[in-house]
């Protein structure tokens, strides 16, 4: 049997002593919003280093990121609220939810849609011709450079998901030895699905919903054994009368502490008051956890970091422009496609797996058409044929003179 890594999720990295009517416990930040954040910054600058190498001013790039950091936002944020089951109900709602992207539910291939718009957007409106003061920007030339940023945004993007608990895998099979899972706490996503679907309890224990001691307290009805709550003492029998300092007079409240979508942020531990059969009261606390799962969000992180070094180690051996950006279509594609075999969050089936196919077959003939080309400056070196200086032979009369 495989044992879980205890995950080091992280949701909440820091809570600035500040409080607010929105945020009464300090204003807190996120682990996968400071994930984005750098990733904005060490994107850029990578991005910027590269163009100014290839005589590019870094400003292109900055004012560019801009654009395509936006739209990238709002295009997987806009995918995430319409394809989801149920979908928002009215325009204010769509509204009102597209800039919560702290909540959860972005898409990446709306990312990627956004941003090409976001991008073409402002090339069309700055770069697409030559002024005084601006050079037409060589987009093929340019995608080349901001590919290895690219790679590096999605192994910073996918370490703020593994942080977040979101875009977790599959429950890891027992037999697959080569293959370590981890275990999200209480706060995760994933035990909202697990919970649901019956693969597991909430944290190791199960209470009975009609028992005598309602109004005093839940009696607990079965403890997983290999479950934290056993090693903290907890049995069948025990009766519990608080959850994380709140009450807990009947097996409503017990269900309503809880619930997903009232679970506090980022806490991972739970605190139990119960008093056993001999009329002892505990108060402990422990981390309750998921099942085991497969770590996709890391293996992304991996995947996608050994992509990077492959596009940077390719841009000088390219045979031309847009040949960088077309094996980052081709190794995202085939990463993201196996890697969806493995996931098991909620989120829009297919559109993934037909993305990719996309991506695929894209990058496969962008690189075949730009390798069919000429060389990139080939022309420019071949030198012109000499003109004759012998006269032109007289055209023969075929009617004679």
């Amino acid at each position: 049997m495989l044992t879980p890594k205890e995950c080091a999720m992280w949701q909440v990295i820091y809570r600035i002593p500040i409080s607010t009517s929105w945020t009464p416990d300090g204003i807190p930040i996120y682990g996968f919003g400071l994930m984005l954040f750098c990733a904005f910054l060490l994107c850029t600058a990578l991005a910027s280093r590269r163009a100014a190498r290839e005589g590019i001013n870094p400003d292109v790039v900055q004012d560019l990121a801009f654009w395509i950091v936006v739209s990238g936002l709002i295009g997987a944020r806009a995918m995430s609220l319409l394809s989801r089951d149920p979908p928002v109900a009215s325009v204010w709602e769509f509204l009102e939810q597209l800039p919560r992207i702290w909540d959860g539910g972005i898409v990446l291939y709306g990312s990627v849609l956004g941003g090409l718009i976001g991008f073409f957007l402002a090339y069309f409106l700055y770069y697409s011709r030559e002024t005084p003061t601006r050079k037409k920007l060589d987009v093929l030339r340019f995608l080349d450079i901001i590919a290895p940023a690219i790679a590096l945004g999605l192994v910073l993007g996918r370490l703020g998901c593994f942080l977040n608990g979101c875009c977790y895998g599959m429950v890891a099979c027992a037999s697959c030895v080569s293959v370590t899972p981890v275990a999200f706490p209480l706060c995760a996503p994933a035990r909202e699905l697990l919970v649901a679907n019956g693969s597991q309890t909430v944290a190791g224990f199960t209470c009975l919903p009609d028992a005598p001691a309602v109004g005093r307290g839940v009696v607990v009805e079965a403890v997983d054994p290999s479950s934290p709550a056993a090693a903290y003492g907890l049995k069948a029998g025990d009766l519990i009368t608080e959850i994380n300092g709140k009450k807990v007079a009947t097996f409503d409240d017990l269900e309503r502490e809880f619930r997903f979508d009232r679970w506090p942020r980022g806490q991972i531990y739970l605190d139990l008051s119960y008093t056993d059969k001999a009329g002892l009261s505990h108060d402990v606390r422990f981390t309750p956890r998921t099942l085991g799962l497969y770590p996709t969000q890391l293996y992304e992180v991996i995947s996608m970091f050994l992509l990077m070094l492959v596009l940077l180690a390719y841009h000088p051996l390219r045979h031309n422009p847009g040949q960088v950006v077309a094996v980052l279509m081709i190794g995202y594609g085939l990463h993201r496609y196996l890697n969806e075999l493995l996931r098991d969050d909620p989120r829009p089936k297919g559109i993934e797996s037909y993305g990719s196919i996309i991506l695929i077959v894209g990058g496969l003939a962008l690189w075949g058409w730009l390798w069919g080309k000429p060389r990139a400056g080939e022309l420019a070196s071949v030198p012109a044929e000499p003109k004759s200086s012998q006269p032109l032979p007289e055209a023969i009369n075929p009617g004679g003179s």
